[in-house]
């Protein structure tokens, strides 16, 4: 009885530190943008919206990113930021599905570090599978497909 008692007590404090982990993997920083599942941007313009981004040298800050495995998703397009002004620090998970589970969904958070002064920019692209195949058979998007699925990042370093 001593021996299971002391085991689960050794086993818990395994688990315990597992799931706390470094400090630094939890701190994701300032949240500067979510991009959401399903996407509504707020002025539909059918060109890139611009989120900007002003940080301090050494701050760390965040995009928090919506998945889903299906129809919708969203990826990081194009050239990535710049490595000497920020480097990727991580992607975070808010939370976990269960094994084999259709139709979770859960949020991660793309947590970048401002290294040096300079600026950059990072691009991130909105896919919904649906569109693309109405957007094949028609000359018009609806209107339940948005035209803005481009979102573009320009970051200030100071």
């Amino acid at each position: 009885m001593k021996l299971r008692i002391a085991l689960a007590a050794v086993l818990s404090l395994i688990a315990a530190a597992a799931c706390a982990g470094p400090a630094a993997a939890r701190d994701h920083g300032r949240v500067v943008a979510l991009l959401t599942i399903p996407f509504r941007p707020a002025a539909a313009t059918g060109t890139a919206e611009v989120v900007k981004v002003a940080v301090s040298s050494g701050q760390r800050f965040s995009v928090k990113v919506d998945t889903s495995d299906g129809p919708f998703y969203w990826n990081q397009t194009g050239s990535r930021p710049d490595p000497r002004v920020v480097r990727l620090a991580g992607n975070f998970d808010e939370g976990s599905c269960a094994a084999g589970m259709t139709g979770c969904r859960v949020p991660y958070f793309h947590t970048l570090l401002a290294r040096s002064r300079g600026t950059t920019t990072m691009s991130w692209k909105y896919h919904d599978l649906r569109c693309q195949a109405v957007r094949k058979r028609m000359t018009q998007a609806t209107r339940a497909c948005p035209s803005v699925t481009v979102v573009t990042f320009d970051i200030t370093v100071r």
